[in-house]
C-alpha cells in the first residue's frame, strides 16, 4: 500500500460505471484515490459511484483528442508527478511498489512504462500477450512502452492522435517487470475493436490499421502472439468486471471516435507511416 505518494493518478472516462466500483476498490485497496476526469457525456451512474469511493470527479466537457486530456494534469496535480491511465488499464502491483520508492531523477521529465495486454477468458488463467512484431517507440519490440509518468509542470504538451498527450523530452524507463495491465481486448468485442480501427483510418490512413495486428489478436497466425500466464491473480476480479461489461453496441471510446467523420480526412501515401507518433529523444538513466 502507497502512503504519501509522489505522484497523482489521473483516469479519463464514459460510461464506466459496469467496471468503476471494482476499479476504485481496486486503487483503494492499494492506497490509491484516484482523479476522474469524466465525459461530460457520461449517462450512467459513474458520478455516485466515484463520490462513495471519496474520488474527486473533473467533468470534461468537449475536447478532439482523448490525448489532450493530459494538459489538463497541469492545473490539477496536487503533486509533482502525475500517472494517467486510462479506465480500461491499472498499475500492476509490481510498478506501485516500484513507485512506492523515490521519485525518477531531476533530469527526466517523464517515464516509459510497458503495458501487458491481458487476455481473458471464462473459467480460464488470465493471460497477457506479447509479440516481437509489435512496435515499440523506446526500442523493446512487444513491450508498447507508454510515457503513462510525468512532470506535468515541465513536458510540452500536446494534442494529437497515437502520443501521450506531450513532447517526449528527457526520459527514463521502468523494467518489463514494471508494467500497466492493458484490458483493451477483455473489455471491447473484436468488432468493437475492428470498427474503432476503421474510424482511426478515416481521419488518416495507418492510424488504424498499423496497429491493427497489436488491437485485432483474434485475426493473428498462430505463434504471432506470445500468451503468458499472470504471476498473480491480484487482476482476476478486475478482468471479470470487464468482460461482464462488454455489450455488442458501439463503446465508449469509439463514440469518440465519431468526431473524426466530421474532420477533414489527411490523405498520406498507402506506405508512409512518419509521424503516426513522436519519437522520444533523450534517455537518462533511472532512479
Amino acid at each position: 500500500m502507497l502512503t504519501d505518494p509522489w505522484f497523482t493518478v489521473f483516469v479519463p472516462s464514459r460510461d464506466s460505471a459496469a467496471w468503476l466500483d471494482v476499479l476504485l476498490v481496486h486503487y483503494r485497496a492499494r492506497g490509491l484515490v484516484p482523479i476522474l476526469l469524466l465525459d461530460a457525456r457520461t449517462r450512467d451512474n459513474s458520478r455516485a459511484i466515484a463520490a462513495r469511493h471519496g474520488v474527486r470527479v473533473v467533468d470534461i466537457a468537449s475536447f478532439q483528442f482523448a490525448e489532450g486530456l493530459a494538459r489538463l494534469t497541469r492545473d490539477l496535480a496536487p503533486t509533482p508527478w502525475a500517472l494517467f491511465l486510462n479506465d480500461d488499464e491499472v498499475p500492476s502491483d509490481p510498478l506501485l511498489e516500484r513507485l512506492a520508492g523515490p521519485p525518477p531523477p531531476a533530469a527526466a521529465q517523464s517515464v516509459a512504462i510497458p503495458r501487458r495486454w491481458a487476455w481473458y477468458e471464462p473459467g480460464k488463467p488470465l493471460l497477457y500477450g506479447r509479440s516481437a512484431h509489435w512496435p515499440d517507440r523506446a526500442a523493446d519490440a512487444g513491450a508498447d512502452h507508454h510515457w503513462s509518468l510525468f512532470r506535468p509542470r515541465d513536458v510540452n504538451f500536446i494534442s494529437a492522435m497515437h502520443t501521450d498527450g506531450f513532447l517526449i523530452d528527457t526520459w527514463c524507463r521502468l523494467s518489463p517487470e514494471e508494467y500497466v495491465i492493458h484490458f483493451e481486448w477483455v473489455l471491447r468485442t473484436r468488432a468493437q475493436r475492428a470498427a474503432k480501427i476503421a474510424r482511426y483510418d478515416r481521419y488518416r490512413h495507418g492510424y488504424g490499421s498499423f496497429f491493427a495486428n497489436m488491437y485485432l489478436p483474434e485475426d493473428q497466425a498462430p505463434g504471432f502472439i506470445d500468451y503468458r500466464p499472470f504471476s498473480t491473480n491480484a487482476y482476476d476480479r478486475l478482468a471479470q468486471a470487464y468482460f461482464a461489461a462488454r455489450t455488442s453496441g458501439p463503446s465508449p471510446i469509439l463514440e469518440k471516435c465519431r468526431a473524426f467523420l466530421s474532420m477533414r480526412r489527411n490523405d498520406v501515401a498507402p506506405d508512409d507511416r512518419a509521424d503516426l507518433a513522436p519519437k522520444p529523444e533523450k534517455e537518462v538513466f533511472l532512479f
